[in-house]
């Protein structure tokens, strides 16, 4: 009785080693968001200067204000797209970023 009690607790340890051996890792996805000029301004209106109500991305991001009078935008400084990227997505990885349609930045995250 206690060598089959024995044969079959090895028997178990052997397809728990064989299992453990063989489980594969969980893949990771990758996703892309695309934040277009009003959501950039609230990134530039966080992060770069409390002013900005608008951001535009063209290989750089671009913070601005509608200047007074009503004459069009004046700029207030500018940003880090890679920090855009993790300010509006704090919890993922951030992967890389783009330049979307209309000035838009697409960041690439792993979630």
């Amino acid at each position: 009785m206690v060598r089959r009690v024995l044969t079959l607790l090895a028997a178990v340890l052997a397809c728990l080693g064989a299992f453990a051996v063989t489980s594969t890792t969980a893949q990771a996805a990758v996703v892309e968001v695309t934040y277009g000029p009003v959501s950039l301004g609230d990134y530039c209106s966080a992060k770069v200067n409390s002013s900005s109500t608008i951001g535009f991305y063209n290989g750089s991001l671009g913070c601005y204000r509608w200047s007074t009078g009503g004459s069009g935008l004046a700029s207030t400084g500018t940003g880090s797209p890679a920090a855009a990227c993790a300010y509006f997505d704090p919890a993922a990885t951030y992967l890389g970023h783009a330049q979307g349609a209309s000035q838009a930045l697409i960041c690439r995250y792993s979630v």
